[in-house]
């Protein structure tokens, strides 16, 4: 009995008496799959080159063309896999450096079967633990080195492997979900927030097991006919929406918006980030030529998603859509969070911005002349106080919180602040 029969006989057992008409469905459950998966794989933010058995992906190419990590720097590595409902868990260990760079992330979740044919294997998971910069490594070869820095050794790259489906047929698609701690020395002690933020992404590999010639003829068909279509407002077809779903511009850029908005109203910040980065993603392109009508609901989208960044302590990649938004478009809301991620990132640019801030009250361009504005006014002093303290400029930290005290909105900070400054200074 082939795939297809067992598939129909394990979910429409009822509809084994009409196998042209099942065939045809599953036929074209598979083209959508393919269309939709094929989507993401074109539009993803990494350009990322197509696999198959006679051109594998391998660890090398992920690492060196994709992660832009020194294959040098990688030491052995464990494999733990797991099948469907947690089934067949087995460990793996790979001793050998050249063993773990050869090694094809495919063979994890593919098998070859006695005819030779190529299929997946329902439900596993893959976790591959790398070795990162192992001493022996870096501190055996420092003088070969032309990085001879010592820090961040006997790190790890936690790669997660999972098959994307629901079918792989012909074409295996694959996310592949990355972390690598990032251990700072010394470590943070004193603020509530952590600068050991792990680095993390995630991309899409793809398999060809057959040739790709002729579905990805019909893949670029189907996709120009949607954008075709799109512009005209017409009526989409099954394979049309399963290309749209699978790109990364928006399929419903209000409906994103507004539902992203509403999850960050809602505190559920991870959750608000995939519908407003499928707004941004549709935004990014239109906003080009669509300035005076898409400006104000780009920049509310950028600030949004750097707001929920921030929240998840992913500095850096809040500063980078705080900034898209011009200053003469940022609010005083805007311009707190914009800070809030330059501190909380050790940005050199820190101190320089917020006392550009603090000048325009000073030379009368800004005025204190609403609750909202004096919130904002004595934030700006609170954080230059905070900015004082952590580069260590103790006088002038010393000067500042002591006027602090008087004002009723900061004087508990400026009370706990001057205690740490003697605790540390001794005075």
């Amino acid at each position: 009995m082939g795939l297809f029969n067992k598939f129909i006989k394990k979910n429409n057992p009822q509809e084994e008496d009409n196998p042209q008409e099942n065939r045809s469905v599953f036929k074209d459950w598979c083209l959508e799959s393919f269309l939709r998966n094929e989507a993401k794989f074109r539009h993803q933010e990494k350009v990322v080159k197509r696999s198959s058995k006679n051109e594998p992906v391998t660890l090398e190419y992920i690492l060196k063309e994709l992660l832009n990590v020194d294959p040098s720097d990688c030491g052995s590595m464990t494999i733990v896999s797991r099948e469907e409902l947690g089934h067949n868990d087995r460990t793996e260990v790979i001793e050998k450096p050249s063993d773990v760079l050869a090694y094809k992330p495919y063979d994890a979740i593919l098998y070859t079967n006695d005819k030779g044919e190529v299929l997946p294997i329902k439900g596993k998971n893959t976790v591959l633990i790398i070795s990162y910069r192992p001493s022996d490594i870096v501190y055996g070869g420092i003088e070969k080195r032309n990085d001879k820095s010592k820090l961040r050794t006997n790190n790890s790259i936690i790669m997660f492997l999972r098959g994307i489906g629901p079918f792989m047929y012909e074409t295996a698609y694959m996310r592949v979900s990355i972390m690598i701690p990032n251990f700072t020395s010394p470590d943070d002690f004193r603020v509530s927030h952590s600068k050991n933020v792990p680095f993390t992404t995630s991309f899409i590999l793809g398999f060809d097991i057959v040739s790709p010639k002729d579905k990805l003829k019909r893949y670029k068909d189907v996709e120009a006919s949607l954008i075709r279509k799109l512009n005209k407002g017409e009526k989409l077809s099954q394979g049309e929406k399963a290309v749209r779903e699978g790109l990364t511009y928006s399929k419903d850029l209000i409906s994103d918006f507004n539902y992203g908005c509403w999850l960050v109203s809602e505190k559920r910040y991870a959750d608000a980030l995939m519908p407003l980065m499928n707004a941004y993603n549709y935004l990014k392109t239109a906003i080009v030529t669509g300035y005076d009508n898409l400006h104000s609901i780009f920049y509310e989208t950028c600030f949004n998603i750097g707001f929920c960044l921030n929240e998840m302590e992913q500095y850096d990649r809040a500063i980078y859509y705080f900034d898209l938004i011009p200053q003469k478009e940022k609010s005083n809301i805007y311009i707190i969070e914009y800070i809030n991620a330059l501190v909380n990132n050790g940005d050199p640019r820190s101190m320089g911005f917020v006392q550009d801030c603090l000048s325009e009250f000073e030379e009368g361009k800004k005025q204190v002349d609403s609750e909202e504005t004096s919130m904002f006014y004595d934030f700006l002093w609170r954080r230059l106080a905070y900015l004082f303290i952590d580069y260590k400029m103790w006088d002038d930290a010393r000067e500042l919180l002591e006027g602090l005290k008087k004002l009723p909105s900061c004087h508990d900070f400026a009370i706990s602040e001057l205690e740490y400054i003697k605790n540390v200074t001794g005075k």
